[in-house]
């Protein structure tokens, strides 16, 4: 029989970043913001969140300012505050000298001797009662040592992508970190991958990894994201980001070479040089323009303004506007996890341009077009055929809209608690 109420320590590292704005926007962030909410929602589940010792000032703020219904594993004492707080205030100083090593070093002593005061007091007894638990969710990387070390607690871990093992140019050390995530884990884990195409990979790169113990479970978009086409506020937006009075295609994407977004650009210049086009730009959402400047003048791609329009960061309650007003969305990229981006664009009513590979198809499936993503020619047609063909645009903008009901976070969550109770009692027959 399936327990009635799960019990879930929930790891709350990543939530901590939710004042970095930067970590706030990351894809990462959103998963375990979103993932957590509907784990709160449920009365089926009593989810509390965890965090290590030396955060514990850090956690009282951010149950206080986000989640002030949520239960925490362990409460700050009140008589303790000031002690921890002066750690939290050592960690938000190191933090904002990042530039600055010579600056960060001593700070980082400081911290390190405060961590093994903090945790020789404090450690012991956050940790009594941690058995009591059915599973220990992570969001990200690797769960804490005392998790690690204790064989008793089942943990659920979330596999993002596989692009680690598959591009030569990422770090080892992220790499390392994942493997030993898998090689450690004992036969009660679980592991939730973003698609099947992900599941598919690691149970490829890692025989430890099977359909007993890895599921696909697919994200989805915040509901904010929802056709916005008029009105005084969607003109400040567009105003905001420079975005010209004439039709626009949009990007939202970092320079990291798999998302392909040079050949995608440089296809775009050989278009509207082709066909004589005017009254159409590309508008680009992200950072590090320069560098990406030089990448296009590396590959001999003669660029112009009047066709290039740097939006920039995006503030996430911008993004929806941007998306419903362009022409399309282009993301064209070489490999995927899940691939958000196109689904926020199709929940906008976007008409997208994407890959045919890794997770995509099962993203997007027949809501827009898709194209092999190295192929020059195939992104110059796709081009055309949304250019020259209002009706296209407005039939996958229909689709896309139909397809992205599909995808919400109570799916995500409903799918996990299942299995999590599905394995609960396998473990007890």
């Amino acid at each position: 029989m399936a327990k009635e109420k799960l019990n879930i320590l929930f790891d709350a590292k990543i939530l901590l970043n939710y004042k970095d704005n930067g970590s706030s926007r990351s894809g990462i962030f959103s998963f375990t913001y979103n993932v957590f909410k509907e784990f709160l929602k449920r009365e089926d589940v009593n989810i509390v969140l965890w965090t290590e010792v030396k955060n514990l000032y850090a956690l009282s703020l951010l149950k206080r300012e986000l989640f002030p219904n949520a239960n925490v594993f362990y409460d700050l004492p009140k008589k303790y505050e000031k002690l921890f707080k002066l750690k939290y205030s050592l960690d938000c100083l190191w933090t904002a000298n990042l530039a600055r090593p010579f600056i960060r070093k001593p700070i980082a002593l400081c911290r390190l001797v405060y961590e093994n005061v903090l945790n020789t007091f404090f450690l012991n007894k956050q940790n009594k009662k941690i058995n009591s638990y059915d599973f220990f969710f992570e969001s990200f990387e690797n769960p804490p040592k005392i998790v690690q070390k204790n064989s008793l607690i089942r943990c659920c871990s979330v596999l993002h992508d596989a692009i680690p093992f598959l591009f030569s140019y990422m770090g080892e050390s992220f790499k390392n970190g994942i493997r030993k995530q898998i090689e450690l884990s004992n036969s009660n884990d679980l592991f939730f991958c973003d698609s099947e195409n992900t599941k598919q990979d690691y149970c490829r790169l890692f025989s430890k990894l099977n359909n007993k113990n890895a599921f696909a479970v697919l994200l989805a978009a915040n509901a904010d994201y929802k056709p916005v086409n008029e009105g005084c506020d969607c003109n400040r937006v567009l105003a905001k980001y420079h975005v010209p009075q004439k039709r626009y295609i949009f990007s939202l994407c970092t320079l990291e070479p798999r998302k392909n977004l040079v050949r995608a650009v440089r296809c775009f210049m050989t278009f509207v040089q082709k066909n004589h086009i005017e009254d159409l730009a590309w508008v680009m959402g992200g950072g590090h323009w320069d560098s990406f400047i030089k990448e296009l003048k590396k590959n001999g791609v003669a660029w112009d303004s009047k066709y290039i329009v740097q939006a920039g960061y995006i503030d996430d309650e911008d993004l929806p506007a941007l998306y419903s007003n362009a022409e399309w969305f282009v993301y064209t990229s070489q490999y995927e996890g899940f691939g958000l981006p196109p689904l926020e664009a199709m929940q906008c009513g976007c008409p997208v341009i994407t890959s045919n590979n890794s997770s995509l198809p099962e993203v997007v499936g027949d809501a827009g077009i898709m194209i092999d993503w190295d192929s020059d020619e195939q992104h110059i047609e796709a081009y055309e055929q949304y250019y020259f063909n209002e009706e296209l645009r407005k039939e996958n903008s229909r689709k896309g809209l139909e397809r992205s009901k599909r995808f919400s976070w109570e799916k995500t969550v409903d799918e996990m608690v299942n299995v999590m109770k599905r394995k609960l009692v396998s473990y007890d027959s």
